[in-house]
C-alpha cells in the first residue's frame, strides 16, 4: 500500500485546497526517495570501506583454517562489489534515483543471498552467525518504502539468506533444538522487522507532515509580517518604523531646518456639497494618490492629510541640505498635476500651495492609529502661507525664497498681514529660472 493509501481515512485539513493530499503524497515520496538514497549511500560506503579493511583480522584469527579463509575470500569481493554498485547506481543512474527503493531492496536481497551462501560454506562456523541473520532485514532500506514493498523485501531478504544456508549446510537442519530455535528466532525477527519498519515509516510520515505544516505556518507568518511592515512603512518613515519595531517608547526629534508644504483644494467644501459621497472620495483619492507618487519620486515625507489638505515635509527624518529645492520642485509638479483633474462641477481643479522652512519638532504620537507628526512655528507659518495664498499659485515665505536662491523664479508679493504672524514679506514661486515647470 502506498503512502497515499496508508493515509486513507485521515481527516483532511480544514480549508485545504483541492489536491492537497496529492501534493503531500508526491512531496513525501520525493522525501522518502531522498532519505533512501542517503541512507543506502551511508551503508554502501561503510561496507565498501570496512569489508576490505577487516580482511587482516580474518587472516589473523583463521590463519590455520584455509577453508574459512577461502569462503571469506569469495564473500568479501562480492559484498564490496555490491556496495560499489549501490554507490554508483544511486549517484549516477537517473532511473535508480527516480525510484531507489526497489533498487536498494534488490541489492540488499542479493547481499543477503551472498551472506547465506558464505555462512553455508562455513559449515559449523556459520552456526555462530546464523542467529545474527535477523540484523539484515532489520537494517534494510525498504523500511521507508510502501508497505507492500517493505513486507516483500523483508521476506525476500530472510529467504535469500536462509535458503542457501540450509541447502549448502544441510547438517544444520539435523543438528538439534538449536537449529529449530534459530529458525523460530529469525521468523519472529522478520515479523518484528516488518512491524518496526511500518512504525518507522509512519513516524517519518507524521514528521514530514508536521514539517510541512510548520513550513506553511512559517510562510504565513512571514507573509503577515511583510504585510504589517509594508503597512507600517505606509504610515511612518522607514527610520521611525525601525525605532518603533526596536521597542522605542518615545520617538521625538528636533530638526534645525526643514521645509514644510501644505496644499489645499480651493473651495472644495462648497464644490462637493452637491456631489455624492462616492464621487467626492473618489476625486480625493485620485488627487492624493497622484500626490503620493510625486512625493515618493521627490524623496520627501508625506506627513498626513487633513480633509482636502495635504501636508509634506522635506529634510526629515533624515536631514538633507537641499530640502528647500526638493520641496520647491515638488510644489511645481503638484501644481502641474492638479490641473489635469476636474472638480465635482467639471471645472479644472485649482489648488493653493504654501511653503515655509525652519526648525520643527517631529515625533510619533499615540499607541493606536499612531501618526508621525510635526510641531512648531514653522508648521503654523507654512499653513498660513497656504491659507493666505491664491488659487493656482505657490505662496512661499521670505526665508524659503532666500534658500531657493537664483535657481528658482520667486516673484515678490510685498508685505501682507498674516493671521497670528503680523506683517510678513512673501513671494510667489513661479518656476525655475530656465523657464521649465
Amino acid at each position: 500500500m502506498s503512502g497515499a493509501q496508508e493515509g486513507v481515512g485521515e481527516p483532511q485539513g480544514v480549508g485545504e485546497p483541492q489536491g492537497a493530499d496529492e501534493r503531500f503524497d508526491a512531496g513525501f515520496k520525493a522525501y522518502c526517495s531522498d532519505l533512501t538514497v542517503r541512507f543506502a549511500g551511508i551503508i554502501a560506503w561503510f561496507l565498501a570501506i570496512l569489508t576490505p579493511v577487516l580482511w587482516p583480522t580474518d587472516l589473523y584469527f583463521f590463519h590455520d583454517e584455509p577453508e574459512v579463509l577461502d569462503v571469506f575470500g569469495l564473500w568479501r569481493p562480492l559484498i564490496t562489489a555490491l556496495a560499489v554498485v549501490t554507490i554508483v547506481g544511486l549517484r549516477w543512474a537517473p532511473v535508480v534515483r527516480r525510484d531507489p527503493a526497489i533498487y536498494t531492496a534488490l541489492i540488499v536481497t542479493a547481499g543477503a543471498a551472498v551472506c547465506g551462501v558464505a555462512m553455508g560454506l562455513l559449515g559449523g562456523h556459520g552456526e555462530i552467525f546464523f542467529a545474527c541473520g535477523f540484523l539484515i532485514p532489520m537494517a534494510t532500506i525498504p523500511l521507508l518504502s510502501p508497505l507492500w514493498l517493505r513486507v516483500c523485501s523483508n521476506l525476500a531478504i530472510a529467504l535469500a539468506y536462509s535458503i542457501p544456508y540450509f541447502l549448502i549446510y544441510s547438517d544444520f537442519l539435523h543438528g538439534s533444538r538449536q537449529a529449530l530455535s534459530s529458525m523460530v528466532f529469525q521468523l519472529f525477527a522478520t515479523v518484528a522487522s516488518i512491524i518496526v519498519g511500518h512504525a518507522l515509516f509512519s513516524l517519518v510520515r507524521d514528521n514530514y507532515r508536521q514539517r510541512q505544516e510548520l513550513g506553511r505556518q512559517a510562510a504565513a507568518l512571514a507573509e503577515a509580517r511583510e504585510k504589517s511592515e509594508a503597512l507600517l512603512l505606509n504610515v511612518l518613515p522607514h527610520t521611525i518604523a525601525d525605532k518603533l519595531k526596536d521597542g522605542a517608547l518615545t520617538i521625538a526629534d528636533a530638526f534645525d531646518d526643514v521645509s514644510v508644504l501644505f496644499v489645499d483644494i480651493c473651495g472644495f467644501t462648497g464644490l462637493s456639497a452637491g456631489a455624492s459621497a462616492e464621487r467626492v472620495v473618489e476625486l480625493l483619492n485620485r488627487v492624493f494618490s497622484a500626490f503620493d507618487g510625486l512625493v515618493e519620486t521627490a524623496g520627501v515625507e508625506k506627513i498626513k492629510t487633513i480633509g482636502d489638505a495635504y501636508m509634506v515635509a522635506s529634510g526629515l527624518p533624515v536631514p538633507r541640505a537641499d530640502h528647500a529645492s526638493a520641496i520647491a520642485h515638488l510644489a511645481l509638479r503638484m501644481l502641474e498635476v492638479s490641473g489635469a483633474f476636474a472638480d465635482p462641477s467639471g471645472e479644472p481643479l485649482r489648488v493653493r500651495i504654501g511653503i515655509h522652512c525652519g526648525p520643527v519638532v517631529a515625533g510619533v504620537i499615540g499607541r493606536k492609529k499612531f501618526i508621525y507628526d510635526l510641531w512648531g512655528d514653522t508648521v503654523n507659518t507654512a499653513s498660513r502661507m497656504e491659507s493666505h495664498g491664491e488659487p493656482g499659485s505657490i505662496h512661499v515665505s521670505e526665508r524659503l525664497a532666500a534658500q531657493l536662491g537664483d535657481d528658482f523664479l520667486c516673484e515678490p508679493r510685498g508685505e501682507i498681514a498674516i493671521k497670528g504672524k503680523g506683517s510678513m514679506r512673501t513671494f510667489f514661486l513661479r518656476g525655475l529660472r530656465s523657464g521649465e515647470r
